[in-house]
């Protein structure tokens, strides 16, 4: 499966397909909705609408905005894992995570992202290093 989007004829976009199913699932959990009722209101199947959750289809430009319209959020937030200027949708989904957090929690957030980056930048040089051999 090619993980191009076809935009308009000739026109494509590198896509994560697996990272788009994810965030299908996750807004439409969110809207308490099915995948058959996904499925009716976009008029696709409810295989389809699986397939394409689990990346094991892809899914057609027309077909996604009817699917972000039914789950009321925007082309970005479904595909921000193929774009490179979807921080905002990244902080965005930060900002609702954090919402409820305690305040010993939020203390502890700082050094767990610092924990996280410095965990990131580890395994990127080992991957560096592997390759240069």
């Amino acid at each position: 499966m090619s993980n191009y989007l076809l935009l308009q004829a000739g026109v494509t976009v590198a896509v994560d397909y697996r990272d788009l199913g994810s965030r299908i699932r996750a807004k439409r959990e969110i809207k308490r909705m099915s995948q058959a009722e996904l499925a009716s209101k976009a008029q696709l199947s409810t295989q389809h609408i699986s397939n394409v959750e689990n990346a094991k289809s892809k899914i057609g430009l027309e077909k996604l905005v009817d699917i972000a319209n039914i789950l009321d959020c925007s082309l970005d937030e479904l595909v921000c894992g193929s774009i490179k200027t979807g921080r905002t949708v990244y902080h965005n989904e930060i900002q609702e995570m954090i919402e409820d957090f305690t305040d010993a929690e939020l203390r502890m957030l700082p050094d767990i992202l610092k924990n996280i980056k410095y965990i990131y930048k580890l395994m990127e040089m080992t991957i560096r290093e592997e390759n240069e051999q």
